[in-house]
């Protein structure tokens, strides 16, 4: 019996006949004392796209002509979409690890890909990941797909991180059809079918085999990561369009299919009323992708700009979140742990620190309740755009860059470029007026903010020291 369903268990009093005409009376009123008995905790899906741009789901303003998202706006339309979502990265492994263990992630030193530059690397064992709140609240657990926040060093592998069941992989990307780094715990895959739907499969098996077992699903797909690969099937689909085009829509496809069967399966059995769940990207989308990508945004993948780090962004709960809402206040991935663990009535250990904020109250509310408070961004910025360049050899170590978005306004600044720029998001969501010679105030008290708060930056695991310290220089 998991440790929810002994906190349900409720005493039975003795029956009536047995008691005295006053206890009994005593009793009948006694009821309205009690509180009222806990509601059932939600089953929680983190699932998270790769590199999936802002601008290619439709519900976000993507083109339907080029492909379609009916299952990702199926999300939107049965739950909240909020149009101002960030991630804490614009790059893959420390977007991670911020959404996975509800802190920024310079409180533990990644400010950048860190598998490429140091053997062995990734989150330490000793950070609490989402899956051990869960876990130890009785939840059953698994974590399906793109792993990326280290496995080799004590405590990092996902077995020990408060995961039931691991299946997939613990790097940038990997083959969609012949993966060679793909582990179901801790033994090898030799075969299996294209990762996409493999993903899909295994998180649809552990949900249907959970019972009565609340659980929690992190799924992170690979998609729509390279290698760009796609089955025939569905890339003949797209036969019209530019050839270097036929499998990226492609894999956008079989993602969205991938995420309908999921919510097929909760509808089947009977869950789905009862199953929170989150869907967003892990940064913005690549260079190489079709124009668009990233709607009007400015930069892309491996930008401090909104490019690389606003994401599609959505929360669906029938239970207890009204459906077609869309929010419009700035909202982050930190805020996914402080949101799951008040939905599930688990509380935050005293010891933990987590950045973010719970956003049942706005959801309930029906309305944007503008938390006064900043968000942060530091570390690697990177604006090579040609994929055949010599400038990717260095793309996992490039110079630092930092910003700051409050309410409307977001100030930023690329090391290597100059002085800081101030935009009006509002106004200007593809970044391109800089107000900064007509705001000096703002942005001075931007830029003391943005001090304040690395303050709790730790010494980097990888990433160049002497970008750190530019960083730390900032006053």
């Amino acid at each position: 019996m998991s440790k929810i369903q002994r906190k349900r268990m409720t005493l039975l009093p003795p029956t009536a006949s047995r008691l005295s005409k006053a206890i009994t009376i005593f009793l009948i009123g006694l009821p309205s004392l009690l509180p009222a008995a806990a509601p059932t905790p939600p089953n929680v899906i983190v699932i998270l796209a790769d590199d999936l741009g802002y601008g290619i789901v439709n519900s976000y303003g993507g083109d339907p002509k080029r492909v379609t998202t009916p299952n990702i706006d199926r999300l939107a339309a049965e739950g909240a979409k909020f149009t101002e979502g960030y991630v804490t990265c614009s790059v893959c492994g420390p977007s991670r690890a911020g959404l996975m263990t509800g802190r920024y992630q310079q409180r533990f030193g990644i400010y950048a890909n860190c598998d490429n530059q140091a053997k062995n690397s990734g989150v330490p064992g000793d950070q609490t990941l989402m899956s051990r709140y869960f876990k130890d609240a009785g939840y059953a657990t698994a974590m399906i797909g793109k792993w990326h926040l280290g496995t080799k060093k004590p405590g990092q592998h996902p077995l020990e991180r408060g995961f039931d069941e691991y299946y997939g992989f613990d790097s940038a990307q990997t083959d969609f059809f012949e993966s060679p780094i793909l582990f179901d715990g801790r033994t090898k895959v030799e075969q299996h079918d294209y990762l996409t739907r493999e993903f899909t499969d295994r998180a649809i098996r552990f949900m249907e085999k959970s019972g009565d077992t609340p659980f929690f699903v992190y799924l992170a797909y690979n998609a729509v990561h390279g290698p760009n690969q796609a089955p025939k099937e569905t890339t003949a689909r797209f036969s019209g369009f530019p050839k270097h085009e036929l499998v990226e829509a492609a894999m956008v496809a079989e993602l969205d299919s991938g995420i309908g069967r999921v919510l097929d399966a909760l509808d089947k059995s009977g869950k789905a009323k009862d199953t929170l769940i989150f869907f967003l990207s892990d940064n913005g989308g690549l260079p190489y992708w079709w124009k668009g990508s990233n709607g009007n945004l400015r930069g892309l993948k491996r930008f401090q700009f909104d490019g690389g780090n606003k994401v599609p962004f959505i929360v669906r709960w029938p239970a207890a979140v009204a459906a077609d809402q869309v929010r419009t206040q700035p909202v982050i991935s930190l805020d996914i742990l402080p949101t799951a663990l008040a939905a599930a009535g688990i509380p935050t250990p005293e010891n933990e620190v987590l950045d973010g904020i719970d956003l049942l109250p706005s959801l309930k509310a029906q309305q944007d309740l503008q938390p006064d408070r900043p968000l942060f961004w530091a570390g690697s910025h990177f604006e090579c755009t040609d994929i055949k360049s010599d400038c990717w050899e260095n793309h996992d170590n490039p110079p630092p860059a930092w910003a700051v978005r409050k309410g409307k306004w977001k100030l930023i600044q690329i090391m290597e470029h100059g002085r800081p720029m101030l935009f009006n998001i509002a106004n200007d969501p593809s970044e391109s007026n800089d107000l900064i010679a007509q705001n000096p105030e703002v942005a001075s008290e931007m830029q003391r903010a943005f001090a304040k708060w690395f303050q709790i930056g730790a010494d980097p695991i990888a990433w160049n020291r002497v970008y750190f310290q530019q960083l730390k220089a900032i006053r």
